[in-house]
């Protein structure tokens, strides 16, 4: 079933990827000479992200005149106001924001008081700008995985006078680049990590069961659900593994632009309340209120939220419709043999009330013994709820964040609570909540989080144990080859053995290509010249005109040879900077796969077996 009217669009463009800050020439050449703010936060701009941003466009056209670095992490009207009067002080044309969501949504409103004047109240609602006003070009670099501010086009800024958080939206605050560099995400301290993630894993799911739900933004949300929960306790166990700080960035991504189509709903309501009134930080607050509001939303999402725990890793059986009911299958189970029809109101109870790896277990189980899909959906569903304050445990024991408000900062007993509740349904968030909200509702909720008596939940090896085995190999990514002699000795030997091969041999010769490998870091020339009678392997000067000549750095060269990177993607990324008929060379790529199973045993050959990534 499809929604009667929705719509989609991503103005911004998004390039990623690990070491990427510090070789953006070419992405921002299109905005010419700029004179930049360059907003961020105290710890930020003493440590080494920020100091990477700005060596990165040392070599480009935009010279960063100004920095702000005075963000606090719930940033301020006060706080707003300062920044833009920086930026016009210093005739700055441009905003680059470097940081959180704090960060970032400083930048937006700042950018947005630079070009219009005035104070930032005067800007508070939703889309007050014409379309064709425009803002001034701006460039977005997160450093946290949470927020997905980097393509959001809203913004929440603190007002502590009256203890409420202001919204504003507006589609010119869509930067013009955003840039994900999951090495900026490595500092970003364990208990941040886990409540940016939460963050982000509050704004798939609710983007997911919204009212305001699309096709788009449902693809969106279910792969940031799959990326974050499969990954946020391995960023957090092991903070330097670069592919789950990378996952959690582009999960964080994902689930941005998909509750920028979807909107959030009661959760983010009542976080934004709770962060008004008692400046309990946002992340936390969400992590916190999550499975309150999804068991409060279950009934009205019931077979979304089944999906949602489908693909957080939960198993049941697989029913789609009505249509395909569990008795309808006909599947039968031996244990429906032997479990009589009086004890299956019992049996009914002990799932209803044991954790969710009772419940997955049992789903599994008794698929065909009679009971109605309605119920089989709603436990699997209730079993979705149970990982998530599985994870908030796991997360607490890895990281020390808080398992209940009280211990969050709530040290008065709760005496603003009817202020919590009255902020929460005044907030913009409810107007897409798949259950009208009662303020009783709210008020219950909060209690629940408030007098929660979780505690922390150990993390076994096996939930680690990917990290391990993706981590393994990436030691030897770096400076592989010592010197260019090394190089010399290594690749043109691997060649000599690719032309000596009985299958692969031929296969080169055929293509008649020439093709030559300039390498860097470091340095070194190798042609594979197949366009005569001989296939000749060249190291060195080459008196020919190579068909294609290809650049790249000798580590990418060595991972490449492992069939560990992807050509393509390298191409696109300017890992590779290719010269000629691209498209006929990229024909080998097919022919050269038995080359990857070669490569490592012909290191080991050599005596370097260290050299072999895992």
């Amino acid at each position: 079933m499809l929604p009667e009217y929705f719509e989609f669009s991503l103005p911004t463009k998004l390039v990623y990827g690990a070491g990427i800050v510090g070789n953006i020439e070419k992405a921002v050449a299109k905005f010419g000479k700029k004179r930049a703010l360059l907003v961020t936060d105290a710890i930020l701009a003493e440590a080494g992200p920020v100091e990477k941003v700005k060596n990165g466009f040392k070599n480009t056209g935009i010279e960063i005149v100004s920095i702000f670095d005075n963000v606090p992490p719930n940033s301020t009207l006060k706080t707003v106001q300062e920044c833009a009067a920086q930026g016009v002080a210093n005739n700055c044309d441009m905003v680059i924001a470097v940081g959180g969501g704090s960060v970032i949504d400083t930048a937006k409103v700042a950018n947005l008081i630079m070009k219009k004047g005035g104070k930032v109240q005067d800007h508070m609602g939703a889309y007050l700008l014409d379309s064709n006003e425009s803002l001034f070009p701006s460039i977005i670099i997160p450093t946290t995985a949470g927020t997905g501010s980097e393509v959001t086009k809203v913004a929440v800024i603190a007002d502590p006078d009256n203890d409420v958080k202001l919204p504003f939206a507006e589609e010119q605050f869509l930067p013009q680049l955003a840039i994900l560099d999951p090495e900026l995400t490595l500092s970003l301290p364990g208990k941040l990590t886990a409540s940016t993630g939460m963050d982000a894993l509050v704004h798939a799911i609710e983007a997911y069961v919204d009212k305001e739900w699309s096709p788009a933004s449902d693809a969106l949300a279910l792969h940031a659900i799959k990326l974050i929960s499969d990954n946020i306790l391995i960023a957090c166990a092991k903070p330097n593994d670069i592919e789950a700080r990378g996952a959690m960035l582009v999960g964080s991504f994902l689930a941005g632009v998909a509750f920028s189509h979807s909107m959030v709903g009661m959760v983010h309501a009542i976080s934004h309340a709770l962060g008004g009134v008692y400046h309990i930080p946002h992340g936390l607050a969400n992590a916190l209120i999550l499975p309150e509001v999804m068991e409060y939303n279950l009934d009205a999402r019931l077979d979304r939220f089944a999906d949602i725990a489908i693909t957080m890793g939960i198993s049941f059986p697989e029913i789609i419709t009505d249509s395909q009911s569990i008795i309808k299958t006909g599947k039968l189970d031996i244990l429906s043999k032997i479990v009589k029809k009086t004890e299956l109101k019992s049996l009914q109870q002990v799932v209803e009330n044991s954790s969710s790896a009772v419940r997955e277990f049992a789903v599994k189980k008794l698929d065909s013994l009679g009971f109605v899909d309605q119920w089989v959906r709603k436990n699997a569903a209730y079993a979705g709820i149970d990982r998530i304050r599985t994870l908030n445990r796991q997360l607490a024991f890895l990281t020390g964040i808080p398992l209940n408000l009280k211990d969050a900062g709530i040290k008065d007993d709760l005496a603003k609570i009817d202020q919590v509740a009255d902020t929460a349904m005044e907030d913009g968030s409810m107007l897409y909540n798949p259950v009208e909200p009662k303020r009783e509702d709210v008020i219950e909720i909060v209690k629940a989080a408030y007098y929660r008596k979780d505690t922390p939940l150990k993390v076994s090896e096996d939930d680690l144990k990917s990290a391990a085995e993706k981590s393994a190999g990436e030691k030897a990514m770096k400076s592989v080859f010592k010197d260019g002699e090394q190089l010399y000795d290594i690749l043109v030997g691997f060649y000599e053995l690719l032309k000596g091969d009985a299958e692969l041999g031929p296969a080169l010769s055929k293509t008649g290509l020439c093709v030559q490998f300039v390498y860097k870091n470091p340095s070194a020339t190798i042609t594979i010249d197949a366009s005569g009678d001989e296939l000749k392997i060249i190291a060195g000067d080459f008196s020919g005109s190579p068909e294609v000549t290809m650049t790249m750095d000798a580590d990418f060269a060595h991972k490449f040879w492992h069939g560990k990177a992807n050509l393509v993607s390298a191409l696109t990324r300017r890992l590779v900077v290719a010269k000629g008929n691209v498209p006929k060379t990229l024909k080998l790529l097919p022919i050269l796969k038995p080359a990857y199973r070669l490569y490592p045993q012909y290191l080991k050959d050599k005596g370097l077996a260290d050299l072999i990534m895992a």
